[in-house]
């Protein structure tokens, strides 16, 4: 098996394990290939230049469609190699990122739903998450949850994308790159126990079929409980592949994907008042749950079908096509706290404090959710080689589909004393005992025709950039029943917009192992699902972006150094004020710093250091609403330390341990309410002999109880006005997390 850690390498050059190696290079030897180098990029060295690395992989790196040394690529990208997030005991995609810079993860608590992120100030998890460079858009409730095991890397691209692929969010994305087949045979068996009764198998196995076929399968199959004795969680993940090779020319890899997700509801509300605020009457741990055992089902079935081509020419020409077909069905039938009360206000009793709470008036609350998300991208690459100026462009056209359909209810559940555990049916007859039935059907194409290209000039310069334009047609149609007068109102919402986006960059290599460089780009992106506060449609967003930063690779690969700064404008943001409402403020600027460094001081002690300092703020509004406020769920600082020793006189123990501070950050756009800054300490140790390897991984060692996400406004705000003495919500973040891994490579 190969370990993650850190080494000298000859030549900081093309990935190839972070990707699906090039099949020409797996056809003719073994790379002996082992070392990774962790810095501003994780890379493996293979060869020289990006030689040997189809256009395909490096589409799927999603810092560029052409291949590149990234360490000559003039944009923020950070690309983690599963040894990595193995070695860290990453369970989730949230896990996966938590050591880098400019990222925010459990940004709503934890929600064993959804993969949560903040990249830059702005939250990327509705249209920022892609895999294999094609992107997988959250409408409504449905989502795409990500299975680590079948990912080959993580990649994160910082700063604005659309110049690549459409829309999207101008703090970046993350791109999970799957595993494909290799036409040499090996694969891994594992095996993990964890906390809470938690049990795993994965299987991983590739192979030649004869000299131009090779296959790939991965399979997971887990089931856990939770933090929750009331909810359990498990998944099955299957991932078949398949890859035609009959030339070195010529390439295609046709792909499938399953995965079925059961996670019951551990997105649990709980009283502000108890938590980040005191309350007289309890207090309201972690562990405390407001829901319906009985009534407590989270389903969700992903499907994905599609194809990798590529087609060298011997004029310089390569064309490169993939597509993809993909499902995701989704049904939810929970019960969770609409609103947090002191039961003397339902009693007819004087009215107590509000910060004494006491009872929970529970919803139910029904989701039966269909999507369809369609993609394909073809392009022509094009060799420059004049001599002074080396590089490629490539040109293309690509289109992508989304259709939902979705129908959601809200119904009164009756109450639920927080302390004894009763549930009552006190607002039966009332006319506060809601039903309120929703549909809405989500349609949305994107067409994008792009250029975009690298190319270095007398070894000194280096000229990245690219433009594009896209045409986005979004329908939103269905009604939404008004719960002031329980009268339906019809949804019609339209956006019929073309935009033209551009990133222009330009790095100069001021020696050997440094660069510096500078950029500009111009971007777009859509709207979450939902209404305005006035029951419109939202607008598209756009926003410009400035960025200068420095790259060094010392000469022996022991260290790298990454920093930039940036500053990014963004209109008409859209930001949550109750489940499904949306307010558009005029402007939001997001100014920040990273740094990414990495050193390996030889002697077994390797160490990677991430910090972020970001001033995302609202600066315009058209009201002055909220202007001067910190964007929500952004903090100011973060910072990471990862450290790996290998234990010299013991062949094959390896000790890790990290460090993960998010600071100080409001969790609604009105800043009513800071959630206080908070550090967690993680740890494995590691034990690998011939082809076995054992690791014990905690994370969250010190079980520090977190409070990831905090609501003023009553959550399920659908509920009728005259519930004056209601609480604010909290949601804690994950608590410590323990797990046991056996696995055997061969």
């Amino acid at each position: 098996m190969t370990r993650f850690h850190f080494k000298s390498v000859s030549a900081m050059l093309m990935m190839s394990t972070i990707l699906a190696p090039a099949v020409g290079a797996a056809q003719d030897a073994d790379t002996g290939a082992e070392d990774f180098y962790l810095g501003t990029i994780v890379l493996q060295a293979i060869n020289d230049g990006g030689a040997g690395v189809s256009s395909v992989e490096a589409a799927n790196t999603a810092g560029t469609r052409v291949p590149v040394d990234p360490s000559d690529l003039p944009r923020s990208v950070t690309i983690l190699p599963r040894e990595l997030f193995e070695a860290q005991g990453a369970r989730t995609m949230e896990e996966t990122v938590a050591y880098s810079p400019g990222i925010t993860t459990g940004t709503y608590g934890h929600d064993d739903r959804y993969d949560e992120f903040i990249l830059r100030g702005f939250e990327a998890q509705i249209g920022g998450v892609f895999r294999d460079a094609m992107p997988l858009r959250t409408v409504d409730w449905a989502s795409w949850r990500t299975e680590p095991f079948g990912l080959e890397s993580v990649n994160i691209l910082r700063g604005p994308t659309s110049d690549l692929y459409g829309a999207n969010q101008p703090g970046g994305l993350i791109n999970a790159v799957t595993k494909r087949p290799e036409f040499t045979f090996g694969g891994e068996v594992q095996t993990i126990i964890s906390d809470h009764g938690g049990k795993q198998v994965g299987l991983d196995v590739t192979g030649p079929l004869s000299d131009t076929l090779a296959y790939r399968l991965v399979g997971v199959w887990n089931e856990s409980g939770t933090h929750f004795d009331e909810v359990d969680t498990g998944r099955i993940y299957i991932a078949p592949s398949l890859t035609f090779a009959p030339s070195d020319q010529t390439t295609l890899t046709v792909y499938g994907q399953y995965q079925e997700d059961n996670v019951g509801n551990t997105y649990i509300t709980v009283p502000k008042f108890g938590t980040l605020e005191p309350n007289n009457v309890a207090t309201f741990g972690p562990d405390t749950y407001v829901g319906n055992p009985e009534y407590n089902t989270i389903e969700s079935t992903q499907k994905y079908l599609g194809y990798e081509f590529e087609h060298a020419f011997d004029n310089g020409l390569t064309f490169v096509s993939r597509a993809r077909v993909s499902d995701n069905t989704w049904d939810d039938h929970t019960e969770f706290a609409g609103a947090f009360v002191n039961s003397s206000y339902l009693l007819g009793a004087p009215v107590g404090l509000p910060s004494d709470i006491d009872m929970a008036i529970m919803t139910k609350f029904d989701v039966d959710q269909s999507m369809q998300q369609h993609s394909f991208d073809n392009a022509v690459h094009v060799d420059i080689d004049t001599g002074n100026v080396v590089g490629q462009v490539a040109v293309g056209i690509d289109h992508y589909r989304v259709h939902s359909a979705t129908d959601f209810t809200y119904a009164y559940a009756g109450e639920l004393n927080l302390l004894t555990g009763d549930r009552t049916p006190y607002l039966t007859g009332t006319g506060l005992d809601f039903f309120l039935p929703n549909h809405r059907t989500t349609d949305l194409k994107q067409t994008g025709i792009y250029a975009t290209g690298h190319a270095e000039v007398n070894d000194t310069f280096i000229l990245s950039g690219g433009v594009r334009h896209d045409w986005i047609d979004q329908s939103v149609t269905g009604y939404l029943t008004n719960p002031l007068t329980g009268t339906s109102d019809s949804i019609d919402n339209k956006i019929n917009e073309t935009f033209t986006s551009g990133n222009l960059a330009l790095g100069y290599r001021i020696a050997p192992e440094l660069m510096a460089y500078g950029s500009f780009s111009r971007s777009f992106s859509l709207p979450p699902s939902g209404e305005n506060v006035n029951g419109g449609g939202l607008a598209i967003e756009t926003a410009k972006s400035f960025e200068v930063g420095m790259k060094y690779q010392s000469a022996d690969g022991h260290s790298s150094i990454g920093l930039s700064a940036y500053s990014i404008t963004k209109n008409d943001v859209a930001f949550s004020v109750a489940p499904q409402l949306f307010t558009q403020v005029g402007e939001v600027r997001s100014r920040g710093i990273e740094l990414e460094a990495t050193h390996d001081f030889g002697n077994g002690l390797s160490l990677f250091g991430s910090a972020g300092y970001v001033d995302a703020s609202i600066v315009e509004n058209h009201n002055n609403l909220y202007v001067g406020n910190q964007v929500p769920r952004a903090p100011k600082f973060s910072a990471a330390l990862f450290a790996q020793y290998e234990v010299p006189s013991i062949e094959g123990l390896t000790f890790s341990a990290g460090a993960r501070h998010t600071g100080a950050r409001y969790a609604f756009i009105g800043n009513q309410d800071e959630l206080p800054a908070s550090t967690l300490f993680d740890a494995s140790v590691s034990y690998e002999y011939n082809d076995w390897n054992m690791q014990l991984a905690v994370r969250n060692l010190a079980n520090k109880q977190d409070i990831g996400f905090c609501s003023p406004a009553v959550a399920g705000a659908f509920l009728p006005a005259g519930l004056g003495t209601t609480s604010g919500t909290c949601v804690y973040n994950s608590g410590r997390e323990i797990s046991l891994s056996l696995s055997r490579t061969f």
